[in-house]
């Protein structure tokens, strides 16, 4: 799972970042592994903007990837970063699953 959600994450930050992008990975206690993607665009899209996650339309085209994830994640945020050295602003989305046993 965790895997997926990876993917869908780091995807999310190539197709909407025109800047660096990274991924980093950590142990989140309980059998559980923290994933995060930080990138230079600020704007936090739904579904994890405040309010929680709310399906794509039917016909839409986009906006499926993160919604998914939040459905698979057992926990999700995502919130912007301020400050430090220019083009270190952007956001930063993180989820988190079980680890692999």
């Amino acid at each position: 799972m965790a895997e997926l959600l990876a993917s869908e994450l780091v995807t999310n930050a190539y197709l909407y970042s025109s800047g660096p992008y990274s991924l980093r990975l950590r142990d989140a206690g309980r059998s559980r592994i923290r994933l995060s993607v930080w990138d230079t665009d600020p704007h936090i899209r739904a579904p994890f903007r405040w309010g929680g996650p709310q399906a794509p339309e039917e016909l839409a085209e986009r906006g499926r990837g993160l919604y998914l994830v939040t459905l698979y994640a057992e926990c999700w945020g995502a919130y912007p970063m301020r400050g430090g050295l220019p083009g270190q602003g952007g956001k930063l989305l993180w989820v988190e699953c079980a680890a692999k046993a």
